[in-house]
């Protein structure tokens, strides 16, 4: 993009303050943060007080624990808005599954969703990319690399007039592409590759990342080696004069290599990033997270717990007050198997040796299950929730899970909410990338089949999808009494005319923990192909109108030419004469279609209905049925009846 000088000068001053700004808001948390830290990863800090000085682990144990409860994958899901969309939402649904698996969704968001539990936040970047071929591009964001607008709250990322994060790599070689190519800016970036490469510089994000490294144990400096040819920049978004830009800002130097405007950049006018908080705010973005509720308890904890090993050994090993003139020799007082100590004579032994007495090794004990208590009320892991619950009343352990489930039911809800962010990106980067084909995997009536698609087998021009954000499994996996209950009601309404049966026994299998596509199996596919031919007759007919050839539908049957004829009796005004004349001619090339197709269906229904009527041993068989098979097709209606419409 070219860019005026003034304007770009303009422009590095503005990001330079927004990140000075951003960056001392944020610096506040990392104190927290850096707690945190050393609980996260056990970090052994010297206590004075303590001869013992155990860490318990109970960061690591809070973490995992927490984790295992929230760990459920991304699951969003498109949904149709009209009957035509259904098989290019499956498409786009079977393609998201692909991607998921080859991009690793499921590891980074496991990664994200443990830094939302140690620093309340998890961030992500994604992206699509055409460049050799269709590529989805999933990336997680350290909260110490991310920056944003405070003023922007906490809910509607949009509202932020900047953002961005540090770490962009880039390799001499890389620059002078970007040079070569015209992407990047040629004077800035041949400016800048006159020296040596940024990698060792530390900034404040590097500088506070060390306390990170030294809690893991790994020596606490610089990561990077120091290869001169190595840039690291930030990818900032800005708002300018009401324009949005996206650039790569390197910060030591002030220089932009690349600048553009994000609606250039992107197909929508949206920054790449989609997050979530533990706890969402209206009004700020840097929210406290689970483990600062619960760490001054783990903290006293420790310290009870270091108290009652510290009175064991006192007790084990207790001082004592010794009157030195009453012994003969001084080391026989250290404890030996079958020792002596020799006492002068005369001397009364008892006062000559006399034993300190040790604090209570229970009071420790009580403190740590006084602390556990509230620790479990503040967190919502409880006995019950880490699998080692004492308590065997049915009734109070099926109430204390059914709270859990509302607790953690709770987490579902703030990251089902940068789902439905991630989902919007991920649409905009297959509408705008997916220009070669993909192949993808399609579960229909003959099982699973394989598909090569591009962007024009999913969408079409001005129209949108629905998009879904399924629950999270853990609030039913807990509740016990809800599982229950759900199914009595589903069975108990078994017979009843209003509840659809489909529906109901789609609702019972996800009860019972049966995954979507082992229910699609589980399902008459009878059903699902009714579904996709009709799904293909609704496409079929906005071709037709929109003046498209189509060839005649191999799955065609009476219902599927009763689709067009309803459509025409409904629509017939808003119909011109060519228009109405391409779809007589389009059903008068499935007539042999469709014979076939119903011929093949009643004799398969007739084998069907023999099997069923098989006597039983020692029962007279009943005469086979003996309806004509063609006479279902005889009342179909005829291309003398569609003429009229």
């Amino acid at each position: 993009m070219k860019i005026k000088e003034e304007t770009l000068q303009k422009i590095k001053a503005q990001i330079a303050n927004e990140i000075i700004f951003a960056r001392n808001y944020k610096q506040g948390k990392v104190t927290n943060w850096q707690k945190n830290e050393d609980l996260a990863y056990a970090k052994k800090v010297y206590n004075e007080s303590s001869r013992s000085n155990i860490d318990l682990g109970r960061g690591e144990e809070f973490i995992s624990t927490l984790l295992s409860k929230i760990d459920n994958t991304i699951t969003f899901k498109f949904t149709k808005r009209k009957e035509s969309q259904l098989m290019r939402v499956n498409r786009l649904n079977a393609l998201k599954v692909i991607d998921q698996q080859n991009d690793d969704w499921d590891i980074k968001d496991l990664a994200g969703k443990e830094q939302m539990i140690v620093y309340g936040r998890a961030i992500f970047s994604y992206h699509a990319e055409s460049i050799d071929g269709y590529k989805s591009c999933l990336e997680n964001i350290d909260v110490y690399d991310f920056l944003i607008d405070p003023s922007a709250g906490g809910i509607d990322m949009e509202k932020a007039m900047y953002m961005g994060n540090y770490g962009v790599v880039k390799m001499k070689s890389d620059l002078k592409a970007g040079v070569k190519s015209g992407a990047y800016l040629k004077a800035e970036t041949e400016r800048l590759i006159e020296g040596s490469g940024n990698s060792t510089e530390l900034n404040v994000e590097e500088s506070n990342k060390r306390n990170r490294e030294a809690a893991q144990g790994t020596i606490s400096g610089n990561r990077n080696i120091g290869n001169p040819d190595k840039y690291i920049f930030w990818r900032w978004f800005t708002t300018y004069e009401g324009v949005k830009y996206y650039t790569l800002y390197e910060e030591s130097s002030g220089t932009i290599i690349e600048i553009d405007e994000l609606k250039n950049r992107f197909a929508s006018d949206m920054s790449p990033y989609w997050s979530y908080a533990r706890r969402p705010s209206l009004t700020e973005f840097w929210t406290p997270s689970p483990l600062d509720t619960v760490r001054e308890i783990f903290y006293v904890q420790a310290v009870s717990i270091n108290q009652a090993v510290d009175n064991s050994e006192q007790i084990n090993k207790p001082q004592k007050a010794i009157d030195t003139s009453a012994l003969e020799n001084l080391a026989e007082v250290k404890y030996r198997k079958d020792g002596v100590i020799r006492v002068k004579s005369g001397i009364d032994v008892n006062k000559a040796i006399q034993i300190l007495q040790t604090p209570s090794i229970n009071a420790p004990f009580e403190v740590f299950n006084i602390l556990e208590n509230i620790q479990a009320k503040a967190s919502g892991l409880t006995g019950a929730t880490k699998g080692i619950a004492e308590e065997d009343k049915v009734g109070i352990y099926e109430g204390n899970q059914a709270n859990a489930a509302d607790r953690f039911g709770l987490y579902n809800k703030t990251y089902s909410f940068g789902y439905k962010r991630f989902a919007k990106l991920y649409e905009e980067g297959v509408r705008e990338h997916l220009t070669k084909k993909v192949a993808i995997d399609m579960i229909g009536p003959n099982g699973v089949t394989q598909e090569e698609i591009t962007r024009r087998d999913i969408f079409r021009k001005n129209e949108e999808f629905g998009c879904m954000v399924e629950s999270s499994q853990a609030e039913t996996a807990l509740s016990e009494v809800d599982k229950k209950n759900q199914l009595t009601f589903l069975s108990q309404n078994m017979m009843n005319p209003v509840q659809n049966p489909k529906k109901a026994y789609e609702i019972s299998a996800g009860i019972a923990g049966f995954s979507e596509e082992m229910i699609r199996e589980l399902l008459d596919v009878s059903d699902f192909g009714d579904a996709q031919l009709m799904s293909e007759a609704d496409k079929d007919i906005e071709d037709l109108l929109d003046g498209k050839f189509v060839k005649p539908n191999t799955g065609a049957t009476t219902a599927y030419k009763q689709r067009f004829v309803d459509f025409m009796m409904n629509n017939s005004d808003d119909m011109d004469n060519e228009q109405k004349a391409r779809f007589v001619a389009y059903l008068d090339s499935l007539e042999p279609i469709i014979m076939a197709n119903m011929v093949r269906l009643m004799n398969d229904k007739m084998m069907k209905e023999q099997m069923m009527m098989q006597p039983q041993e020692g029962t007279p068989a009943e005469p086979p049925p003996t309806g004509n098979p063609l006479e279902e097709i005889n009342q179909q209606p005829t291309n003398d009846t569609i003429q009229n419409y």
